[in-house]
């Protein structure tokens, strides 16, 4: 007597297997929002990162604040920038992807997603970080002396909302560490 399987276990095994796909296709659906917020929290902690070690602090340079590392939103585009403000000139320098060395400007989350940022509670359109890693608000260009830029400190966690039709993700930045994470 051969053992073997028959045609009516096949059929079977199949037919459980098609049920199970059915059930895990739908839940492999991407959400855009999500995955633009997943990038843009990455791309705020790198800007945090090279702040801190790159400490733009200089004892000749009465401004050295206005060369912090930023991430600046212009509508639903955003840069990861320092504007090595020298001698009352500035000279903007845009971060490079670690990777491929693509210079961090212009990205746009509304071309590349389909999201647009719908708010931006106490954020403000700059997010600077200091040595330390901490996050400032404002534009340090408009700032004069050193007080001023430690009295934009975030004082109180700021969210970035991102929307996609029905589909929203939120990003949180707290305030005093700059610890950046998406929420529920």
């Amino acid at each position: 007597m051969k053992k073997a399987f028959t045609l009516i276990e096949l059929v079977f095994v199949i037919v459980v297997i098609g049920i199970l796909a059915a059930f895990m296709i739908p839940s492999t659906r991407t959400n855009p929002a999500v995955d633009a917020a997943i990038q843009l929290e990455s791309h705020i902690r790198y800007t945090q990162h090279l702040a801190m070690i790159d400490d733009k602090f200089d004892a000749n340079n009465t401004r050295w604040y206005r060369n912090l590392w930023k991430i600046d939103f212009a509508g639903n585009q955003y840069d990861i920038v320092n504007d090595n403000f020298i001698n009352g000139i500035s000279t903007p320098v845009f971060a490079s992807e670690p990777l491929t060395q693509d210079v961090m400007q212009n990205i746009d989350l509304n071309a590349d997603f389909g999201v647009t940022i719908t708010a931006s509670l106490g954020c403000g359109t700059d997010i600077s970080f200091d040595h330390l890693g901490r996050p400032i608000i404002g534009d340090l260009n408009a700032i004069v002396g050193i007080n001023t830029v430690y009295a934009g400190l975030l004082n109180a966690p700021c969210d970035i909302n991102l929307t996609n039709g029905a589909d929203t993700a939120t990003i949180r930045i707290e305030n005093e560490t700059g610890y950046t994470r998406r929420i529920p």
